[in-house]
Order: structure tokens, then C-alpha cells, then sequence
């Protein structure tokens, strides 16, 4: 049987959501919103992400919306019209905080279905090229890097061997970053934006889950020593 290939080609798959992003000076935020910490607003088919940077200058907006947009496209200038007309009827402080963003850009997101093939011969591929993923859990660049360091090890432990090496840096990353991708999609679509009764759902497990368990059930993501674990027991 042969090989499958070591990537698709064609368009990429496009998510249903467009993201407008502007920034705000910080003294523009709600003084009681000005945490140094990322908050996330959740609503029907959308919602809003501030957070300060630029050494508190500014907060950074990020309002995604479920509008099934039909091409994608990356930084469109956008009318403040259109980015409010996905976000009427959210909660007005949010919807206060969006007022004051000026120049905003669009990003229609976008990604591609796993695949179980990065590799061919001493070809390999990492970060976005093997496993893009929707921004979700913000782990774009992360998985990059955690690849990156991957592959270096491995490389380092076989460097009369690279195909070897190769394979083994592949099925040491493959079902994490599947992982990433499915479960940014179920971020975006049945976490951040239902409404009715699947919001209400959603909202009671939040708040029937302490702190401990909500850092446990991330703890697949983001517990190096754990990670680093997985990556050295695996072999090919």
C-alpha cells in the first residue's frame, strides 16, 4: 500500500468565524478590567479576548464572530460598522470596550484537517506546514517550538540516521498536536459561542470546577515535565 502523502494541497479549510482585532490605549479599558491576565468574554456565536501589552500602553482586542464567511482573507481593513454588526447584542460592557477600537483588521480563520504524514526521506515538516490549527488555545507558535525542540533532539540522538530520526520526531508530535487541532476547533465552536441551554451547560460546569480541577483538566497541555515524559518514551 502506498505511503499517504506528506501533506494536502489545496485551499484550506475555512472555519466559519472571522476575527476583527484592533488595540485601545490602556487607559481606555474599565480601570476594574485592567488585569494582567487574558479575559474572555463569551457569548452567542462570538467573543471578545482583551489583554495589556507593550509594557501596559495598550490592550489588545481579539472579538472572533460565527458569521460563515465564504473566502478567507487576512488583515482586511474593516468598517467599525461591520465589526459591531456581530456583536450587538452582547453584554454593553463588552460592548463598550469594542466601541473604542479604531482602525480594525479581519482575519477569516482557517485550518486543515490532521495528517498522519509529515516526513518523506530526509523532507520534514513542522509547525503550521504539518498540523495548522485554529487560534483557539493560542498554541500556533507553542507547537512550533515544542517541534522544533523535538526534532533537534531527536536528530541529536541519530545523526547518522536523519530518516530514523525523522520518524521518531514525527510519532512523538503527532497525536498531541492532533489533539491541539480538534480540540481548538471544539473551543470555538461548542465552548466560546453556543447559546440557549448549551450555554447554560457550559456555564454551570464552569462554575461547579475549582481551580484544581480546571488546571488538571489542562494539564495535557500545558505540564512540561509531563510532556517532556511523553517525548523521551517515544519510540519507532
Amino acid at each position: 500500500m502506498a505511503a499517504p502523502p506528506i501533506a494536502q494541497n489545496g485551499a484550506p479549510r475555512i472555519a466559519g468565524h472571522t476575527t476583527y482585532r484592533s488595540v485601545i490605549p490602556t487607559e481606555q479599558m474599565p480601570e476594574d478590567l485592567r488585569w494582567n491576565a487574558a479575559t474572555l468574554w463569551a457569548g452567542a456565536k462570538c467573543h471578545l479576548v482583551h489583554y495589556p501589552f507593550s509594557g501596559w500602553k495598550v490592550f489588545n482586542l481579539a472579538i472572533p464572530c460565527h458569521n460563515d464567511p465564504s473566502e478567507a482573507f487576512a488583515a482586511r481593513p474593516v468598517s467599525h460598522e461591520e465589526v459591531m454588526e456581530g456583536f450587538r447584542d452582547v453584554h454593553p460592557r463588552a460592548k463598550a470596550i469594542i466601541h473604542h477600537g479604531k482602525n480594525w483588521k479581519a482575519w477569516v480563520t482557517c485550518d486543515r484537517d490532521p495528517i498522519e504524514r509529515w516526513s518523506d526521506g530526509r523532507v520534514v515538516l513542522l509547525g503550521d506546514a504539518a498540523h495548522p490549527m485554529l487560534q483557539y488555545f493560542a498554541q500556533g507558535a507553542c507547537m512550533a517550538l515544542e517541534d522544533a525542540v523535538c526534532l533537534a533532539e531527536k536528530v541529536s540522538e541519530r545523526p547518522f540516521n536523519v530518516e530514523r530520526a525523522l520518524a521518531q520526531y514525527q510519532a512523538a508530535r503527532l497525536l498531541r498536536t492532533t489533539r491541539v487541532q480538534l480540540q481548538s476547533r471544539e473551543l470555538g465552536n461548542h465552548v466560546y459561542h453556543p447559546a440557549g441551554a448549551h450555554a447554560l451547560l457550559r456555564n454551570q460546569i464552569m462554575r461547579d470546577m475549582s481551580l484544581e480541577q480546571f488546571c488538571e483538566n489542562l494539564s495535557w497541555l500545558y505540564d512540561v515535565t509531563a510532556i517532556a515524559a511523553r517525548r523521551s518514551t517515544t519510540a519507532v
